[in-house]
């Protein structure tokens, strides 16, 4: 009988240690899933991004995993850089790589005001800690934050300071690649780098939708999608309106500084929201998405009996006439600033480039009320005011 019960418990025993390393076997099969493969193997009509408007980057989900894939702007065909997200409740099901990032993040540093805009519109400004140039960033809450000393500076006059960097040390940095040639001076310090390029997108609603990529990162995606739904929904019921203006008045942008005049492109984006208003632009036909040089004489030739001037830009104590002529004195020959139809917007009151970039709605009906004020008479512009008087 003894004899009897000793094997059974060694039986037991046995089985119990083969359950057991049966079970570490298929932890560590799962856990050497590779994430690309998890993509590459679902065919495209299984993969939909959830982008609709930006060129910039796309996103996928298959199997609780996101895959972001971020692309060269001036190259869509080229990826930049693919990430993969998903919580801690599936992290140990694939295998480990500096481009898999468990969400949401604790901490992040942001080096472009446009950037801070979707983290306040997504209420996670709490997880900022770091910025640049703060001089230049006009928002209450981060600035209450800076002063106190939870967020801290990383750069001034151009100059990144790679050992405070090191010591605070955020999850990952935010931050707007103007030189794709050249590597950022904070790459020495090995934290993940994510390049953003909003501004690149020639799409109202493109650069909008760049809210979406922020929210990836701190499973705020649904908060997102309905943000960006609202803002499209507006913004398509203005350029309704606009567009089925009868009249389309001509209208031309910026001012001569430098020796050059430099014009948006007819592929840009002010070019789509002035088309998006019932306007005729000037330069429509130019096949540039950023701007182009021209000297005084090109611009004046085409543009000296345009209806509207767009400027944006800012002067001490306002915009008037008198401060634009004395700027230069040839602008008086243009019928725009003759009959009093300037278009200005002060970016620094109005804290255009920190916030126009997710309100394009509201960039979109201050034009309207410019170009077309029959339309919305009651609106109340927020960024660009037509100076009549």
């Amino acid at each position: 009988m003894f004899i009897v019960r000793v094997v059974i418990k060694i039986l037991i025993l046995s089985f119990l240690m083969m359950a057991v390393i049966q079970i570490n076997s298929c932890s560590q099969q799962k856990n050497t899933l590779s994430l690309s493969q998890l993509f590459d193997n679902r065919s495209g009509a299984e993969l939909v991004s959830y982008v609709n408007y930006a060129n910039g980057f796309d996103i996928y989900e298959v199997d609780n995993i996101k895959k972001l894939m971020i692309y060269n702007p001036r190259n869509n065909d080229e990826v930049l850089a693919t990430y993969f997200f998903t919580d801690s409740t599936y992290q140990n099901s694939y295998k480990p790589s500096n481009d898999f990032l468990i969400t949401p993040l604790d901490s992040v540093a942001v080096f472009s005001a446009t950037q801070l805009n979707a983290f306040s519109k997504l209420n996670i400004l709490d997880r900022v800690i770091a910025i640049s140039e703060s001089e230049y960033i006009r928002n209450p809450t981060v600035q209450e934050r800076y002063e106190s000393g939870e967020i801290v500076n990383l750069a001034g006059n151009g100059i990144f300071y790679l050992e405070k960097t090191l010591e605070v040390n955020p999850n990952i940095i935010f931050y707007s690649p103007y030189n794709m040639a050249e590597k950022h001076p904070l790459a020495a310090t090995e934290i993940t780098m994510i390049p953003f390029f909003d501004f690149m997108e020639s799409n109202p609603l493109g650069r909008a939708e760049w809210i979406k990529f922020t929210a990836l990162f701190f499973n705020k995606e649904a908060q997102a999608n309905t943000i960006f739904d609202t803002i499209v929904s507006k913004y398509n019921k203005y350029r309704e309106l606009a567009l089925a203006a009868e009249s389309k008045p001509t209208v031309f942008s910026d001012k001569y500084y430098s020796g050059q005049w430099f014009v948006s492109g007819g592929k840009s984006y002010i070019a789509q929201l002035f088309h998006d208003a019932g306007a005729d632009y000037l330069w429509k036909d130019n096949q540039n998405t950023g701007s182009i040089n021209l000297d005084f004489e090109v611009v004046y030739n085409k543009a000296h009996n345009a209806d509207f001037w767009r400027i944006v830009g800012t002067y001490t104590d306002g915009f008037s006439y008198d401060k634009m002529v004395a700027e230069n004195g040839l602008y008086n020959n243009f019928k725009a600033f003759t009959d009093k139809k300037v278009i200005f917007c002060d970016s620094k009151e109005s804290s255009y480039f920190e916030t126009g970039t997710l309100e394009p709605h509201l960039l979109l009906a201050d034009l309207i009320h410019a170009f077309h004020p029959d339309l919305i008479p009651d609106y109340n512009p927020k960024y660009y005011h037509l100076y009549n008087d």
